[in-house]
C-alpha cells in the first residue's frame, strides 16, 4: 500500500508538474511571440533609421552640388536685356579719380546687329573707352565688364605706354612716379532689339 501511494504521489507530482508547464508554456508563448515581433520591429525601424541617414547625406551631397552649379553659372551666365541701359553702361565702365588715373572718356554709339548671322532680334551698343592710367585701373574696366550681369564682349583692346621719357605730356605720370598706360577699350553690350520695339509701342 505504500509503494502504491508512492506511486501515485509520483504521478500527481509528474501530472502538476506537466500541467503547470504547459500552463506556463500557455501564458508565455504569447509573451514571447510578442517579443519576437517587437524585435523584429526594432531591426525594421533601425534599417529605416539608417537609410535615413543615407538620404540625409545623399540629399545634402546632392544640395552642395546643385549650389556649385549654379555658383559656377553665376559666374559664366549672362542676361541680355531687353533695353539697351546706356546710363547702366556709362555708370559701370567708368573709374574714379585718384593719384594712378589721368583721364578717360566713354563713347556710345548707334545699335548694330548683334552678330553676323543678322539674328534681328539681338542688337548691341558699341562702347569705346580711352584712358590714361595705371594698367592696374585698365584691368580694373575690363574686370568691372567681365563681371556684369548682362552681357559685355570685349571686341578690341589697345594698351601700350606712351613714348617719349622727355618730351612726355604730364599726365603720362603718376605722382608717386609709377608711368601711366594709354589704353583704348573697344566693347558692345547685347540687348533684346525685338522686346525693346515691343516696349515702345506698348501705350
Amino acid at each position: 500500500m505504500i509503494l502504491c501511494a508512492s506511486r501515485i504521489s509520483l504521478t500527481l507530482l509528474g501530472c502538476s508538474m506537466l500541467a503547470v508547464g504547459a500552463a506556463s508554456g500557455f501564458l508565455l508563448w504569447p509573451a514571447l511571440e510578442a517579443s519576437d515581433a517587437r524585435h523584429t520591429e526594432c531591426g525594421r525601424l533601425l534599417s529605416q533609421i539608417e537609410r535615413a541617414d543615407d538620404i540625409a547625406v545623399e540629399r545634402d551631397r546632392v544640395r552642395t552640388e546643385l549650389e556649385s552649379v549654379r555658383a559656377s553659372a553665376h559666374r559664366v551666365l549672362r542676361t541680355i536685356p531687353s533695353v539697351p541701359e546706356q546710363a547702366h553702361l556709362m555708370r559701370m565702365l567708368a573709374v574714379g579719380a585718384g593719384p594712378d588715373m589721368g583721364t578717360q572718356t566713354i563713347v556710345a554709339g548707334e545699335p548694330l546687329p548683334a552678330s553676323p548671322s543678322g539674328n534681328a532680334r539681338l542688337r548691341a551698343i558699341p562702347v569705346t573707352v580711352e584712358m590714361i592710367a595705371s594698367f592696374e585701373r585698365v584691368m580694373e574696366v575690363l574686370a568691372r565688364a567681365e563681371s556684369d550681369r548682362r552681357l559685355v564682349r570685349p571686341i578690341h583692346i589697345k594698351i601700350q605706354r606712351p613714348v617719349a621719357p622727355l618730351g612726355a605730356r604730364e599726365e603720362h605720370f603718376a605722382p608717386g612716379g609709377g608711368t601711366l598706360v594709354e589704353a583704348r577699350l573697344e566693347l558692345d553690350a547685347v540687348f533684346d532689339g525685338a522686346m525693346a520695339a515691343e516696349a515702345e509701342q506698348q501705350p
